[in-house]
């Protein structure tokens, strides 16, 4: 039988369709499939967890250290994990209660069974929990609690990436000495370990250097109405007045201050370190000069590298708080991988001898587990039309002068 010419033609077209489809498929490779896609095979789930105080009057801090902490895992499991292994964040809130802190721990040692546990803010909170986690021989990874006692007590399982309060403190009072040379000052300070040791330790340095503390006056947490405690600063006339407070009473404390004429040099520590500190305070924040362990205009590259990936992700810059954070799981993830195992014993002896750059710095620690770090001193300035926390010191950072504050008030 013989074909027609119909369908002679029929068939060239067949095949060269099938051709065309061919030298298309050779040039495409076949569609990604999910068992062609890569993947990373990790050996098994190492689990840690994160305190923090993520509802009440701190629950911007605790959000700092919620979102670097999520970074972090993310980043370090994108990454093969750690030896091998995906590691899962698990955060407790604590809202700075010892007593929902201790049972949020209880439930991440005996419940979750984590591996190390990253946290606190509040020093209380943290000091109430520590020796839980120090008998259960888990690593504690302190990024933000400043109470000195923190890491002088003995534990081998304690690492704070934070500059302590006896650190910050005098850092604080010697750049005050050195560049206000003030004849005296007041201290105002909240009634709780970290008010209590701050006052003490900037009040003595200061007194050795030859200032006179003409005031001393503390209030309870949750306090509004500081008019009783101001005026009585405001009746001895220092130079200077240190403050230790935490976002929002150091807000209603410089507004409170101005509404009664009090217009003098205010001092703090890193518990007023946030944008959203500068939008509570607004204006009145104007020449507050205070610590800071990490600014997100930092020059330095890892720094840098830590705001990029902060703001692609969450929209925003990062806190100090949560710079102490990123820098705690790299301890972490550094520590472990040093050591090559598991054991939290060589992992503790690992992380001791550890020296690497995080975003607050040079980060090493000494026998006690604390990170030995400078702090920063900022100053907050307008900065074309915005209040900005300017660095003064040290040199390699500073970013501006010092203001007096008769001239930023125009008087």
């Amino acid at each position: 039988m013989t074909l027609g010419k119909g369908a002679i033609i029929g068939i060239i077209v067949i095949v060269i369709i099938i051709a065309a489809a061919a030298i298309l498929l050779a040039q495409t490779g076949p569609a990604p499939t999910k068992t062609t896609q890569k993947t990373t095979a990790f050996k098994g789930t190492v689990k840690v967890g994160l305190i923090a105080p993520l509802t009440g009057g701190l629950a911007e801090h605790g959000l700092d250290m919620k979102q670097a902490a999520i970074l972090a895992v993310d980043e370090i499991n994108s990454q093969g994990g750690i030896l091998g292994k995906k590691v899962e964040l698990i955060i407790e809130d604590t809202a700075c209660n010892a007593n929902q802190a201790t049972s949020a721990v209880q439930k991440l040692l005996t419940q979750d069974k984590v591996y190390a546990v990253f946290g606190e803010y509040c020093s209380t909170v943290t000091l109430a929990v520590q020796p839980m986690i120090m008998e259960a021989k888990k690593l504690l990874f302190v990024p933000v609690s400043v109470a000195t006692k923190i890491t002088e007590q003995g534990y081998k399982y304690t690492f704070r990436t934070c500059a302590n309060q006896w650190m910050q403190t005098t850092q604080n009072a010697d750049w005050v000495v050195e560049h206000l040379k003030p004849k005296t000052a007041a201290m105002l300070g909240v009634n709780d370990d970290y008010g209590r040791e701050g006052l003490k330790i900037w009040g003595d340095r200061v007194k050795s250097k030859g200032v006179k503390v003409l005031a001393e006056e503390y209030f309870d947490y949750g306090t509004t109405d500081f008019t009783s405690q101001l005026s009585k600063i405001k009746a001895v006339n220092p130079d200077v007045i240190f403050v230790v407070a935490n976002i929002r009473d150091a807000a209603n404390i410089l507004k409170q201050a101005h509404e009664i004429g009090l217009y003098k040099q205010f001092v703090m520590l890193g518990g007023v370190t946030s944008d959203e500190f500068l939008k509570l305070a607004d204006d009145d924040a104007l020449g507050l000069v205070h610590v800071s362990y990490f600014e997100p205009t930092s020059k330095r590259p890892v720094a840098v590298e830590f705001v990029k990936k902060f703001k692609a992700r969450w929209g925003r810059n990062p806190a100090m708080y949560a710079a102490g954070v990123w820098d705690a799981f790299l301890a972490f993830k550094k520590g472990v991988e040093k050591a090559g195992t598991w054991d939290v014993d060589k992992v503790a002896d690992a992380i001791r001898s550890l020296r690497f750059e995080g975003a607050q710095g040079t980060i090493y620690f000494d026998k006690n587990g604390q990170a030995q770090t400078k702090v920063l001193l900022v100053q907050v300035q307008k900065v074309g039309g915005e209040l900005k926390r300017v660095i003064l010191y040290p040199p390699a950072d500073k970013q501006g002068e010092y203001i007096p504050p008769e001239k930023l008030y125009k008087g």
